[in-house]
């Protein structure tokens, strides 16, 4: 059978986030917010996947697959507990920990926020405190000056289009649960100055590695009328993020699925005069996000669309339509693939979705995008903040009870082609 081949070099890995998989992060915001009567979410997190203590067993799973890449996140909370008190213990078990994914012949590709703040920030507003940019960045020096020479690939914020739209538009149950289109456009410019501030950082500590952040993209459809709704949306929870990657290493790409907008006509004309006016633009957007955009990113309700656990549509083709905008927005930037997965209870869906993901991918380096990597969410089923830990994305089960490890066939399938550089086409 024909095979698909991919570059030498190409990152083959799978991704985690601390607040997800390692348990007991008592000191971040997320942890205070779980625990908040009234918060929409589903159950706290609790031990997760115990990955802070079993993190030996992970890494040895994800290498014995044949994937050469590991992407993970060091938790501010655990670093910096309490404002300008750095937890020297914490510093040295994120040490361990990516000596051991190097010896196991792993590439660490380190995010150093993945959603979570400590909670000290958190209870200054978060992103909305004034100092938030300068703190982070302070963070981050101390983070890479102690890694030294042991990374080579830093994301410094994780999705922070979601971010500001899950946390201060109240679209998502992300604390600090905002709920207004001003609070919303200022977190997203405060995380944009984090980004560049954690940037530079990066790049004075260790000049030699490459920095980027990674961005939650969607493939977005319109009719006439909502194509105004669409641009809008866009505009915001994409495009300005893009933007301020223009002078990264790399950009992330992390889609899941397409968003299809449909409105009548001659809403059209009224919508772009509402969007344009900011006083009309900030009642409306958050009535629209509270009403029927909570589930942001979700294919709408309709007969006949296949959906995965989180009621997204089924298309893992999506992710050629993020990486075909993103480099035409930025021609010639170096992409990589830090997200795609899906929720499902069937691995064979799993399978599917890889396989007809990596096609996409595949279609989109033939055609000369420089796709460095494809690194796949998650490596284990793990904490899905509000929604608990019902929707399972892992290449690796974990039982809740036991916290036993189960290699799914999507992860030997994964880690096959990892080995081999290609992906037989069926």
């Amino acid at each position: 059978m024909p095979e698909l081949r991919f570059p030498d070099g190409f990152l083959w890995g799978a991704a985690t986030a601390a607040h997800q998989v390692e348990g007991n992060n008592v000191h971040s915001d997320w942890w205070a917010w779980e625990r908040v009567p009234g918060t929409p979410v589903h159950e706290p997190s609790g031990r997760a996947c115990e990955h802070y203590q079993r993190y030996p067993e992970d890494v040895a799973l994800l290498a014995e697959l044949g994937l050469n890449t590991y992407r993970y996140s060091i938790e501010w909370a655990r670093i910096e507990p309490e404002e300008g008190v750095i937890d020297q213990e914490a510093v040295d078990h994120y040490l361990a920990m990516t000596d051991r994914v190097r010896e196991a012949g792993l590439t660490p590709f380190v995010t150093l926020n993945h959603f979570t703040l400590p909670a000290w920030l958190g209870r200054r507003g978060g992103w909305l405190d004034a100092a938030a940019p300068r703190s982070f960045a302070r963070y981050c020096t101390r983070v890479v000056e102690a890694l030294g020479d042991r990374v080579d690939w830093y994301a410094t914020i994780n999705e922070p289009g979601v971010v500001a739209f899950g946390g201060y538009l109240g679209a998502l149950g992300f604390p600090p649960g905002g709920r207004t289109v001003g609070e919303w456009e200022r977190a997203s410019q405060a995380l944009i100055a984090a980004h560049l501030a954690a940037r530079d950082a990066v790049r004075t500590a260790r000049p030699e590695a490459r920095v980027g952040q990674t961005l939650s993209l969607t493939e977005w459809e319109a009719d006439a009328g909502a194509t105004p709704l669409l641009e809008y949306l866009r505009r915001m929870t994409e495009d300005v993020f893009i933007e301020a990657s223009a002078d990264d290493d790399w950009v992330g790409i992390q889609t899941y699925t397409r968003q299809r907008v449909a409105l009548p006509d001659a809403l059209a004309p009224v919508l772009r005069r509402v969007i344009a006016v900011s006083a009309l633009r900030r009642v409306i957007v958050p009535v629209a996000v509270r009403r029927g955009m909570r589930h942001f990113g979700h294919a709408p309700s309709r007969d006949g669309v296949r959906r995965t656990l989180l009621g997204y549509e089924f298309r893992p083709e999506a992710v050629a339509a993020t990486l075909r905008r993103t480099a035409a927005l930025l021609p010639g930037k170096p992409l990589v693939v830090t997200e795609h997965g899906v929720a499902t209870t069937d691995d064979r869906d799993r399978v599917e979705f890889v396989r007809r993901g990596l096609t996409a991918v595949h279609d989109c380096l033939t055609d000369g995008l420089p796709i460095l990597g494809y690194l796949h969410w998650s490596a284990l089923d793990n904490y899905e903040w509000a929604h608990g830990y019902a929707p399972t994305f892992g290449l690796i089960e974990v039982d809740r009870k036991t916290q036993q490890r189960t290699v799914r066939p999507s992860a030997r399938m994964l880690g096959e082609i990892a080995r081999t550089g290609a992906l037989t086409v069926e």
